[in-house]
């Protein structure tokens, strides 16, 4: 800086004025500086202007153990937060744990429960933004699961099925219950009784929906089944053949997240997708916002999801 001080001929003062606040110095002088940074490829020291305001530019954002980067979930979700990060030179670190000793100046945090509150305000002493509308206290974006499930069983029923099965995420999660209220609802406008012998909760791998495919259609006679994930459905569709029932002529099955899974098997799978990079990108651009301006209104966002129709439903075959 104070190299460029000197080749400008103004104080360092001045040069970090139009660093950090260029609208208050004359455009001549402004320009004049602009220009020998340039020539000089004067670069900012991040670490040292950290010290000074005791801003890191650093992001943490937590991820629960049970949920592998590798999963396109949390791949799209990275994908968006880093964008939206990067627009606005912040950078970050994935935590996987809640002790985090590494200073940062926001956290976007997922898979949050109602009791973790008290321990959200106990660890973080910076604004923190939510993956979801568990806490309203709090800033938040979410996908309408309640709205994604609702369509998806709607489809189902316009398509004549009655009989529909639910394979339940195992979580104690705030999307469960969307989706399972989002199921009921529908089902209760159609006047269709909520029955709990064609529901299973699962835990979310392809093996374990194949299990309880197999559990629900021994059972029941459903002709069409809900999975709360695609990953679940290819479970769903593998079961099916096993009991030489022709997917989706005599099953059909549907799933929700469409971020990949879905084209693993023929027939495609009729899916909710979740837009889940966008969320990740308005996370970024909500926390930056409240760490950037900590006065501003509570911001929530809840961002609709799509049905997608392939090929693994069909019309109710009576």
């Amino acid at each position: 800086m104070k190299e460029v001080a000197q080749a400008a001929g103004v104080s360092t003062i001045t040069v970090s004025r139009v660093i950090n606040t260029p609208e208050i110095v004359k455009e001549e002088t402004r320009n004049r500086i602009l220009k020998v940074m340039s020539e000089l490829q004067y670069q900012g020291n991040q670490a040292a202007k950290a010290l000074v305001t005791k801003k890191t530019r650093v992001v943490h954002i937590f991820i629960s153990q049970n949920i592998k980067l590798t999963n396109p979930f949390a791949m799209h979700f990275l994908a968006g937060v880093s964008d939206g990060l990067s627009e606005r030179h912040y950078s970050f670190l994935v935590r996987r744990e809640w002790d985090h000793p590494y200073k940062c100046d926001g956290i976007i945090t997922m898979s949050v429960t109602a009791d973790q509150e008290n321990l959200i305000k106990e660890k973080f002493d910076v604004p923190v933004v939510l993956f979801g509308h568990s806490l309203p206290n709090y800033d938040w974006v979410d996908v309408d699961n309640y709205q994604g499930a609702y369509e998806m069983v709607q489809y189902l029923i316009a398509l004549g099925h009655r009989d529909i099965g639910l394979i339940v995420i195992n979580e104690n999660r705030q999307f469960v219950s969307d989706r399972i209220n989002g199921y009921k609802q529908a089902l209760s406008d159609n006047g269709i009784p909520f029955l709990s012998e064609r529901i299973e909760f699962a835990e979310n791998k392809e093996d374990v929906g194949y299990i309880k495919t197999i559990e629900l259609l021994e059972r029941t006679t459903i002709t069409a089944l809900f999975c709360m994930s695609d990953e679940l459905a290819l479970g769903a569709i593998r079961a099916a053949r096993l009991m030489k029932k022709n997917v989706p002529h005599d099953l059909s099955i549907a799933g929700f997240d469409g971020l990949g899974y879905e084209r693993l098997t023929d027939p495609a799978i009729t899916t909710v997708h979740q837009p889940v990079y966008q969320v990740g990108q308005e996370l970024a651009k909500v926390l930056v916002e409240r760490m950037e301006q900590p006065d501003t209104p509570l911001i929530h966002k809840m961002i609709t999801p799509e049905l997608r129709k392939n090929k693994s439903v069909f019309k109710a075959n009576h």
